[in-house]
């Protein structure tokens, strides 16, 4: 990805995390797609890296997720399941990624369960 590229997929999603004792809140605002998915990896290695016990990735105002992002999200979660920690999307998600997680039956896997 050239800077170009780089510098408009940075336009298109802003990611952070808030760490509060053993859970780290990690929010994700804009688009999450093949360009902008480094970012949010980043975010979410470094989030199960720091040893929290609950890792919680807030979609509320994400606009949009492809499958790239899913994968991430998935593969994320079984890092963070193996490392003991517990790992869930909170929302609430987008139409447009509430069906992406609906058709490929992601849903119970990622989403936070109402308590």
């Amino acid at each position: 990805m050239g800077i170009g590229q780089r510098r408009k997929a940075d336009r298109r999603l802003r990611v952070s995390s808030v760490r509060a004792g053993d859970r780290v809140t990690v929010p994700v605002v804009g688009e999450v797609d093949f360009e902008t998915l480094p970012r949010l990896r980043a975010e979410l290695d470094t989030a199960v890296s720091s040893g929290a016990r609950y890792i919680e990735v807030d979609f509320g105002r994400v606009e949009f997720c492809d499958c790239s992002g899913l994968s991430v999200l998935l593969d994320v979660r079984a890092r963070a399941w193996r490392a003991g920690s517990c790992f869930c999307v909170s929302g609430p998600v987008a139409p447009v990624v509430a069906r992406l997680f609906q058709l490929t039956e992601a849903g119970p896997l990622l989403l936070k369960r109402a308590a």
